[in-house]
């Protein structure tokens, strides 16, 4: 067992959440260590197929709402070739790989990549230690501060913490997709409401397994490829290792099923092949932290700004319905966002552990908003600017002086 203890911050999850709660950290000062079990940075945006980025605008206006390391990110990529622009929500994940490599090797982030978070030390209120899984062994690292970004709240959990998951009533949580990618397809001659209207027919008639009610595709940025998030498991649980595995296998058949479905039955998918699909299945919600702060559906529809803002989010409630087919819409109000508030990014029970990401501290319908990347970067960027404050002035982190967190987000141009 080989001891790590320089770090002043250690961050687990390398999801674009962790990555840029890491660049935060690090430019203001601090020795960040970020940990990621997969072989490149960007969690569901590269490793999930996640795509496109949906809206970080608000309806109406238009007016941004997630700004600060996100636009740095979106900027980088378009500077590499891998978007259109550098306001755009379609991206190529490999360009953003690279892009997220150089953005952390120039703040100075350590990295570690296929390590696997697999236990937590917690000394009464305090985080001691976390163990990685890696080729070398197991490596056990110490720091005064730690993020948890592992998008299923897998640190809070192992330190024993508490946490909920899925929907009040029932404990299901949002089914799980696994995005996948057709070439060669004529999209001059692809109808979608013809398509859809076809599907059904073939749902009503037991000709199709997938409960999902539409087919939801994309025009991915490369020519003649059609992005495809259409498959659904429900009735999974996310952080059960033998639930994630038929759930991984299911999705597959599921791919293959709606690649038949379109290859022989619409038109301008008659040459279209499966070129891809994602390396792990795409997790809507699993773990949800609790927090100093819960917050709650009247947040999202009240469009509320909370004191302790760190974050702007403008995204629908969008809930895509646990126990079969259907999905819940409800949007902010227009012209408007609500506020992601710092005290649901820190768990009850630990002082020097803040969460970044969809886990924080929420009801199930909140959590279907704020769970999309816009909105989980930049709760990302207010996590590692307070683990630095927390670092220079020895407090807490429900401590973080409020105004000094928000004064340095709006520095380095982030939205509040």
């Amino acid at each position: 067992m080989v001891i790590i203890m320089e770090f002043d911050v250690v961050v687990a999850g390398g999801g674009l959440a962790g990555v840029i709660s890491a660049i935060s950290a690090a430019r203001d000062g601090m020795k960040v260590l970020l940990v990621e079990k997969c072989g490149y940075l960007g969690g569901m945006a590269t490793a999930g197929l996640v795509f496109p980025f949906m809206s970080y605008r608000e309806r109406g206006s238009g007016k941004p709402a997630n700004a600060g390391l996100f636009a740095e990110l979106l900027r980088r990529m378009y500077e590499l070739g891998g978007q259109s622009s550098a306001e755009s929500t379609a991206y190529k994940e490999e360009y953003m790989k690279l892009a997220l490599d150089r953005m952390v090797r120039e703040a100075g982030v350590k990295v570690l990549f296929h390590s696997l978070l697999s236990e937590v030390v917690r000394e009464g209120r305090v985080i001691k230690s976390i163990t990685i899984s890696t080729c070398q062994g197991n490596i056990k690292i110490s720091a005064p501060i730690f993020i948890d970004a592992t998008g299923d709240a897998d640190l809070t959990a192992f330190a024993g913490l508490e946490y909920k998951l899925g929907r009040e009533e029932d404990g299901l949580c949002q089914p799980m997709t696994l995005n996948f990618r057709l070439t060669n397809v004529d999209w001059s001659r692809y109808d979608y409401a013809k398509a859809n209207k076809l599907y059904k027919e073939f749902r009503e008639k037991g000709l199709i397994k997938n409960p999902r009610e539409d087919i939801l595709v994309f025009k991915y940025p490369i020519y003649n490829i059609m992005h495809l998030n259409t498959t659904r498991i429900v009735g999974k649980n996310p952080v059960s290792v033998e639930d994630l595995t038929e759930s991984e296998m299911t999705a597959r058949e599921q791919v293959y099923e709606m690649y038949q479905f379109m290859k022989n039955n619409i038109e301008g998918m008659e040459n279209c092949d499966i070129v891809s699909s994602a390396s792990e299945i795409g997790i809507r919600e699993s773990r949800r932290i609790v927090g100093h702060y819960v917050i709650t559906k009247e947040d999202v529809t009240g469009a509320v700004k909370h004191d302790d803002r760190i974050a702007r989010a403008t995204y629908e409630i969008d809930i895509h319905n646990p126990a079969g087919t259907g999905t819940y819409h409800c949007p902010v109000p227009e012209n408007d966002y609500y506020t992601i508030p710092y005290r649901a990014l820190i768990p009850v029970g630990a002082d020097n552990l803040i969460v970044a990401g969809r886990p924080i501290s929420s009801t199930h319908e909140a959590h279907s908003s704020f769970r999309i990347m816009p909105i989980t970067s930049c709760i990302g960027e207010a996590a590692g600017a307070a683990a630095a404050i927390m670092k220079k002035l020895d407090c807490k982190s429900i401590d973080v002086p409020m105004k000094q967190l928000q004064d340095t987000l709006v520095d380095y141009g982030a939205l509040i």
